[in-house]
């Protein structure tokens, strides 16, 4: 009975892989240091996500007080606007103005009744 070999299986795909990293990078051995540098790494990177995102929860902490600020002075600017339009619709305020003083009593009061016409040609 006849055998095939095959002179460039399992091998080429290494050479193939041998050719583009170098020897040094895939005879890899774990040490002790390397898993006590990746210890360390890991913890510096979990350690500075954490930091980020309790930065942001602290700095909308600080947003939201300067927004409720901004709102309690709003409200009083609105409240001081309110006083404002209130002296100014006051009575003795309208009777003040140069427009009334203008005006003249009418020499006679005309009244209108629903029932006639206004305006007719």
């Amino acid at each position: 009975m006849s055998q095939l070999v095959l002179e460039r299986g399992a091998s080429y795909r290494k050479s193939l892989l041998k050719r583009i990293i170098p020897a040094r990078l895939l005879s890899f051995e774990m040490s002790p240091y390397f898993l006590l540098v990746s210890l360390v790494a890991f913890v510096c990177l979990l350690t500075l996500t954490t930091l980020i995102f309790s930065t942001n929860e602290v700095t909308k902490g600080y947003t939201l007080n300067r927004l409720d600020a901004e709102q309690q002075d709003l409200v009083r600017e609105r409240e001081l606007k309110d006083m404002q339009l209130s002296k100014v619709r006051a009575l003795d305020a309208i009777k003040g103005t140069s427009k009334v003083s203008r005006m003249s009593r009418p020499k006679s009061v005309a009244y209108v009744h629903g029932d006639t016409v206004v305006v007719s040609r």
